[in-house]
Order: C-alpha cells, then structure tokens, then sequence
C-alpha cells in the first residue's frame, strides 16, 4: 500500500537567500501517480528531494500518513527514490544491484535472490543477472535502478526524470512500464518531468510549478481544457496554444467581437455564460488562446452555428509526418506569456470578481433578456493582414498539404473553444466551474 503526502506552505530557501520553493500546499493520495511538471529551475526537484529528506524544510510542513515528517531521517520515510543518473554500483552485477537494499537489512539470502528474480523478471532483465552496469544499455541500467527501487516494497516512489537521459522511442517504451510497475505495487508515485507529454501520459493529477510557485494541480484533461493561466495554457499542449493580444467590442445594440488588429472575431448568438462574462472586460487588454483544434482551414463544408471566418497568410510550413503545421499570419500580434508576479500562487485564483460585476451588469441594464439587432458578420478585411515575418497562428493541416509561404487562406474559428486570460496571465473565460469539452 501507499501512503497520503501532504504538504502545508511547504518552502525552501537557501543560505544566499535564493528562494527555490514558495509556499507550495498539495495532497497527494494513497496510491495516486502525481506528475510535478514545468521548465528547468522551477522547483520541482527540489521540492521532491524535501519530500525524500535530501534537502532541509525552510517553512511549512510535510506529513505522511498524517504524522509530520519535517525532521525523520531519509531511512524513516519509507521511500524509494529513483534518479536521472541511474546511480548504479559499477562492480556490482544486476542481481546485486538489485538486491543491495535487502541485503543492507540483512536478509536471508535464499529470499534475497528469490526477490531479485521475481522483479527481474517483471522487469524483463532477469537474463541480465550476472551483468555488471558496464555491459548494460542504457534502458537496462534503468530497468535494473527501477527494480532497486521496487524490491525493498516502499509505500513512496519519488522519480527525478528518470528517462531523460534516453532516446524518445525508448522513453516511451520505459514510461509505460514504470507505471504498470508502480501501479501493481499500490505504491504512492511523485514523478518530476519537463517533458509536458511524459506528465499528461503518465499522471492520474499534475502539478504544474513555475518560479518556486504551483500553478495549478488538476487532470490531464482538465489541465489542458481549463488552465488556470496563460503560462499553464502554453506549457501543456503540442503543439503549443495559439496566443495572441485581442480586445473586446461589445457594443450594446450590436454583436459582440474580438478585436485582433487587422481581423475581428464575432461571437455567436445568443451568448454562453462564458462570452457573457467578456462585456466586463471590453476595452481591456486581454491574451486570446487558441488551440489548433480549435481552428480549422475553410473547405467544402459549411460552417456550423459556433464557426466563425478569418483570414490568414501562410509563413511557413512544417511537416510533420502525421500532419502539416501551417504557421499562419492574420495581421495581428502573437502573444508571449506574462511574468510571474512576485508571491503570487495561481493554482487557485480567485474568479469571482469577475462573475459579481456580471452581476451587477445584469440587475442595471437586463441586456441579456433583450434580443440585440444583429448585423451581418464582421468578415476578414479585403486587403492581406500585415506581414510580421512569424506567424501568430499555428493550425493542423493534412499531410499532403500543398500550401505555399504568402498563400492567403481561409479559416474557421470554434468560438466555444476561446480561452480568455487578463494582462496578467490569469484565466476569465471559459467559467471554471463547466465540464470540459474534448
């Protein structure tokens, strides 16, 4: 069985007064497989190496099973680390290596070897027993640091990219292995990536980390459908959102629009919950996110009631394989994520201001009972959107695709499918409280 980790503003900062880890509050269940994801330096390793007792509390606490953990020894918490650099003992054939932890407590022997075998063999190594890690590949010596890890039978896994060092086929291979390992053991798993697709593959929850800070802890799918800020948005997802600067036009006879400089984007009528929430932000500067799934390039088939029309300029293409990139401009200004600011946590934002001013828009004006004059959709411009060397716009196209750098090319925009984060980053539509649709 596992065990529940919690972590109560849990913090590190070191000696020079660098700050690695801030006020980070997180549960992770027994048995669950937790992904730590984000960019180099964010944190996630550190705060694993707290976890296993490597690294001093600076702040907060960290329990498991309930019982408060700051100060026990590595030996006392039960937990079985596994590192990017296998840590493998050189003179030490596989079966040692293997058996080093059962032998350390002293065990009988006949059992030891009997446990070696076992994993060896749900591993697929049991017939390089008698190898030293210098005749190994380097998806045995893992396998082998794996089933280190596994035969002592601990209630924690912590994984420190353990697969980061191997080429993608074998990555991916090992990856589905460790989870069929760590799930037939019931064991609790912290597993820390970069790699967005190796986390949204592996985690039954990720916790994505930026600047020391969590960002949001969630699903896969919840986690790329409803992130909780740009930055979250942009690391998870290939390819990566579409963001791009817009405004809000919502004018109170007319339909409301999404102002992208050159072209404008109309919304459908009537308006969801969530488009209703955009006439308190009109005016306001605003990061427009759009997933190429949520554009397609216009064909023979007619648009249904949520698609609406641009236009854009072919840059570039990339070919893919399975599919062709198209990176498309449409005369307006690609968006790069906000800074994080200071102190601020963004796994649970606050989104109620937002909703009580549509509230107060309701009860003083009743305009969402009142059918407005709807005039004609607001069409892509006659003249070709300006040139900015680089798309802003990424979409998905057919393998085959034949379409060439300075091709004009018609669009259709899924306005249900619009993510809508202030100058901050910070997410205020789609309503954080609707079930994703994927």
């Amino acid at each position: 069985m596992g065990s529940t980790i919690t972590l109560h503003d849990l913090a590190k900062t070191y000696p020079n007064g660098q700050r690695a880890v801030r006020q980070v509050s997180l549960t992770v269940e027994d048995g669950e497989f937790l992904v730590l994801l984000g960019p180099s330096g964010c944190g996630k390793s550190t705060l694993l190496r707290m976890i296993a007792g490597l690294e001093t509390i600076s702040g907060g606490e960290l329990h498991l099973d309930g019982e408060i953990a700051n100060d026990l020894l590595p030996s006392e918490r039960d937990i079985a680390m596994i590192f990017q650099s296998f840590a493998l003992y050189p003179n030490m054939t596989t079966a040692q290596n293997i058996g080093f932890p059962l032998a350390v407590q002293k065990q009988d022997h006949d059992q030891v070897s009997a446990h070696v075998k076992s994993v060896a063999q749900t591993l697929g190594i049991d017939h390089l027993l008698d190898q030293i890690p210098g005749q190994l590949s380097g998806g045995e010596r893992q396998r082998v640091a794996m089933g280190r890890a596994v035969v002592r039978r601990p209630s924690v896994f912590l994984m420190d990219e353990p697969l980061s060092s191997l080429d993608t086929r074998l990555r991916a291979r090992l990856r589905t292995e460790m989870l069929a390992v760590t799930r037939s053991t019931g064991a609790t798993t912290i597993y820390v990536t970069h790699d967005q697709a190796e986390a949204m593959a592996l985690g039954d929850r990720v916790a994505v980390m930026r600047d020391g800070i969590l960002q949001q802890v969630d699903t896969p799918r919840n986690l790329y459908a409803l992130p909780a800020n740009a930055f979250v948005a942009s690391f998870v997802g290939t390819p990566r959102i579409n963001l791009l600067h817009g405004t809000v036009y919502a004018p109170v006879d007319g339909v409301m629009a999404i102002n992208f400089g050159a072209q404008k984007l109309t919304l459908s009528y009537p308006l969801t919950h969530d488009h209703q929430m955009l006439r308190v932000v009109q005016g306001q500067p605003l990061l427009i996110g759009l997933r190429p799934e949520a554009i397609r390039i216009a064909d023979k088939t007619h648009a249904t009631a949520f698609e609406r029309a641009m236009t854009g300029v072919v840059e570039h293409t990339e070919f893919q394989g399975h599919e062709a990139l198209l990176h498309l401009s449409l005369g307006g200004q690609r968006a790069d994520v906000p800074p994080q600011l200071p102190g601020h946590a963004t796994h649970h934002p606050a989104r109620r201001g937002a909703a009580d001013l549509l509230r107060q828009f309701r009860r003083r004006t009743g305009l969402f009972d009142r059918h407005p004059k709807l005039p004609a959709d607001i069409q892509p411009p006659a003249q070709s959107p300006a040139r900015k060397g680089i798309g802003e716009l990424v979409v998905r196209d057919e393998p085959g695709s034949r379409h060439r750098r300075g091709q004009h090319i018609p669009l259709l925009i899924d306005v249900r499918n619009l993510l809508i984060f202030n100058a901050h980053g910070e997410r205020i539509s789609p309503d954080p409280t609707r079930t994703p649709e994927l």
